[in-house]
């Protein structure tokens, strides 16, 4: 019988890429020297190893937490890799200062895409309409999301974070289309794939207006909570992991049926933000890419094995 072809996926990160399937995943980084270095590791994600992990929606939570340590963990260790720091060689003021980095870009975060859309709705007197409201946030917070990807997106490394994110994607839609993995072979794919973070992030956003809509009538005007820009702010934040849970499902139905008319219009927004979060790739980078999926599926081929 024909082995079950795994689902793979990834996303760039400094000078290479990490790619994930079921039972492995790995990160190919390209060194200053030019050589390729990869890491690879079983993985098996919790949805996998706990019933109630895999619970609709209490899924969505968890690979959520999941995808962010394992994104970031990746980024930390390409660093390392990139430039040559042993995990062993970092003094505590070096921890310290990451520690506090990571707050003040979770702060930046917060005030940026949420604190300052709410203030703003006040500002202008729409807060008791929750529909109108909710629907200035999501126009809000996404106009503040496509500005700020498109500044950053000058600056040089991040260009090339964008090219590595491109080959990822030409990689994984070569191998679910059962190509020989080389680059004569990828370079022909796209950059533009509909499973990507990115979509994510759309269906984030607009499941968030309606959600929050209805959640902030239910706090605001029938529980009597007083409808101030904290109280507005802590309600939105204790909310989102639920919300990224329900587009999780959403993304899920997404994938099974994006031949749909519907479904392709509704990821439609994530493939047209790629053109600025994916850049074409040089062969070299492709070249990274193919290293991590073949490290990751024999990982996974050794982890499901045994």
């Amino acid at each position: 019988m024909k082995n079950k072809k795994l689902r793979a996926g990834g996303q760039a990160i400094i000078e290479g890429v990490m790619m994930l399937v079921d039972g492995g995943y790995a990160i190919a980084v390209r060194k200053k020297n030019g050589k390729i270095e990869v890491r690879s590791k079983p993985y098996s994600r919790l949805t996998s190893k706990n019933r109630f992990f895999s619970t609709p929606f209490i899924r969505g939570i968890v690979s959520f937490i999941e995808m962010m340590n394992l994104g970031l963990d990746s980024i930390n260790k390409s660093a390392e890799i990139y430039y040559e720091e042993e995990s062993s060689g970092t003094t505590f003021k070096d921890k310290v200062l990451s520690v506090l980095s990571i707050i003040a870009a979770l702060a930046i975060g917060i005030g940026l895409f949420l604190y300052l859309p709410i203030l703003l709705g006040n500002v202008i007197h729409i807060q008791d309409n929750q529909l109108i409201f909710n629907l200035f946030l999501g126009g809000v917070r996404m106009t503040f999301f496509v500005l700020y990807i498109l500044i950053i997106s000058l600056m040089k490394d991040i260009k090339r974070f964008f090219m590595y994110h491109g080959a990822e994607h030409k990689v994984v839609y070569a191998y679910e289309n059962d190509e020989e993995l080389n680059v004569e072979n990828i370079r022909k794919y796209s950059t533009k794939h509909p499973r990507c973070g990115t979509s994510f992030i759309f269906i984030v956003l607009f499941t968030a207006i309606i959600f929050y809509a209805l959640l902030d009538s239910l706090v605001f005007g029938i529980l009597h909570i007083p409808n101030t820009v904290l109280y507005r702010l802590l309600n939105h934040l204790v909310l989102l992991p639920f919300v990224a849970a329900i587009a999780f499902e959403l993304l899920t139905l997404a994938g099974r049926f994006f031949d749909n008319i519907i479904v392709k219009i509704l990821v439609l927004p994530g493939l047209l933000f790629q053109f600025i979060t994916t850049k074409e790739p040089t062969d070299e980078m492709i070249e990274v890419a193919v290293e991590s999926l073949n490290s990751a599926l024999n990982e996974a081929r050794n982890n499901n094995a045994d």
